[in-house]
């Protein structure tokens, strides 16, 4: 697949670079007419104190790197007790956050193997739109965006998007418009489903890829809504298991300390009955830092489950586990979390190849790996604050037509519109 790059083309937002941010529904805009700057001198004081900060932080990292690398490697050949371990300690405070040992060697290290099958990858990624109350007419969108490559190159690379206008019920409840983490569950849903839907269409080997974690993050019992599509999002992935789909969703730069947590839990002296299970004597240390020298490039580390409230939902071949990824050079350590379902996580093969298939990827991003196809799919589901602005005049045009008065923006919007900047709502 080498000069992949140079035959797919790239989307170009020339006309509005600036991007929409779909978490807080707004984009930041220097404004060159603003009269008060901001206190750069007194930044400049800050930054001293901030620096040293940062360079306190570095040195309990590194020592603490250390003494936990010491820890790991004293583990070797252990897997059960410590799961033992973290399993007692997981039923005494269930609100733990760990890593679970699997079959796998903790000090293990392993490179990929050869490609030797042909195989299809979807990418995708999405973007949103919140219905916020200040906007003339609030309103929802989700869009999704798929990349599709063939190992083969013999079918040429393809695009995919999806966009959805969401019906009012989608975006009220009985208390009022719904939040944007009813909105981003929606859209993770989305995207799993358009994978499921075109995996399915698809014979041969298929291997799908998100952006971030498979665990979600947000109550499933919060609301119904949110339970609803929880649920669904679970059916969607057994869905993907049946079909022997290889699913992993792509975490870059992890600041996860989900082995450190382990490290912590299996050298306490106790069995933490004082109060010593809220301990963090390896903090500030992130599974990240402590991986990057202890991976080669190209490498993995083991697989580990994990062990979470959130987590606890994904049961059977939906269970949830990760490993991390040297992205990497010798000189330059990138660590990527990559996780995976059981059903991904107990096949050899199929580990094997997204392994393989991931480090192939972010080799087209040259000196800063990142999955080329996940960089695609992103650029393809952007919604860039001018996308925005134009389904908002096309629903007003439409209320419009239907004898509805034209909608305005909020007061305290208008103002913000006339100050020439938009700041987070």
């Amino acid at each position: 697949m080498t000069g992949l790059t140079a035959i797919l083309p790239r989307r170009l937002d020339s006309a509005h670079p600036e991007g929409y941010n779909s978490n807080r529904c707004s984009k930041s805009i220097i404004n060159p007419g603003k009269t008060m700057p901001l206190d750069y001198a007194r930044i400049q004081e800050q930054l001293i104190d901030l620096s040293e900060q940062f360079a306190e932080r570095r040195a309990a990292e590194v020592g603490n790197a250390s003494h936990a690398a010491v820890l790991l490697d004293s583990l070797a050949g252990q897997t059960a007790e410590t799961r033992e371990k973290i399993m007692a300690a997981a039923e005494a405070n269930p609100g733990l956050r760990s890593a679970i040992p699997t079959d796998e060697d903790l000090t293990g290290v392993f490179m990929p193997p050869v490609i030797h099958k042909h195989y299809t990858l979807l990418a995708a990624d999405g973007s949103q739109v919140n219905p916020n109350r200040h906007d003339s007419i609030p309103f929802g969108v989700i869009n999704i965006g798929v990349f599709r490559l063939d190992s083969t190159l013999q079918v040429p690379p393809r695009e995919i998007v999806e966009t959805e206008l969401l019906p009012l019920d989608a975006i009220y409840n009985e208390f009022g418009l719904v939040g944007e983490e009813v909105i981003a569950l929606r859209r993770d849903l989305r995207e799993r489903q358009t994978l499921s839907r075109l995996a399915g269409e698809i014979d041969g080997t298929v291997l799908t890829l998100t952006d971030g974690p498979l665990e979600l993050f947000r109550d499933p019992q919060g609301s119904r809504e949110t339970q609803h599509e929880f649920e669904q999002y679970l059916s969607v992935l057994r869905e993907l298991a049946e079909m022997g789909t290889i699913t992993a969703g792509y975490v870059d730069r992890p600041g996860s300390d989900l082995v450190v947590r382990m490290l912590e839990i299996v050298s306490r002296k106790s069995g933490g009955e004082t109060g010593e299970e809220n301990t963090r004597p390896l903090a500030p240390l992130t599974d990240a830092f402590l991986f990057q020298n202890r991976l080669p490039p190209g490498a993995r580390s083991a697989i580990f489950a994990i062990q979470s409230q959130s987590a606890s939902s994904f049961t059977g071949e939906t269970a949830l586990h990760f490993f991390y990824l040297n992205t990497g050079f010798t000189d330059k350590p990138s660590l990527a979390r990559v996780e995976i379902p059981a059903w991904v996580a107990n096949n050899t093969e199929m580990l094997g190849l997204l392994h393989a298939v991931l480090l192939e990827q972010c080799r087209h991003l040259g000196g800063q790996p990142y999955p080329y196809a996940l960089h695609r799919s992103h650029e393809i589901a952007l919604v860039t604050m001018l996308d925005k602005d134009q389904i908002e005049g096309m629903i007003n045009r439409v209320l419009v037509s239907q004898g509805l008065p034209p909608a305005m923006p909020s007061n305290k919007q208008f103002a913000k519109n006339l100050s020439g900047r938009m700041r987070n709502r």
